[in-house]
């Protein structure tokens, strides 16, 4: 039987893939802007992502589920 709390670590990990998959959405959009004569947009998209460091965020879902998995969550 699943523990209480363990419906609060689903909800942290879906939260976390969404923000993962929107980088990449984002990352794709300033990919495909950096090709037009926007490119300067893209650029600035591009430069607002790195801010937001995804791959921090693949970090902390990773580390979400290896708690979860070591505290059998």
């Amino acid at each position: 039987m699943a523990k209480p709390e363990s419906k609060w670590y689903d909800m942290a990990e879906e939260g976390w893939k969404e923000l993962i998959a929107a980088a990449h959405k984002i990352e794709d959009a300033a990919n495909a802007l950096k090709k037009t004569e926007q490119s300067i947009d893209g650029y600035n998209i591009e430069r607002a992502l790195n801010k937001h460091k995804p791959d921090l965020m693949r970090e902390h879902l990773e580390g979400l589920q290896g708690h979860r998995k070591e505290s059998e969550l």
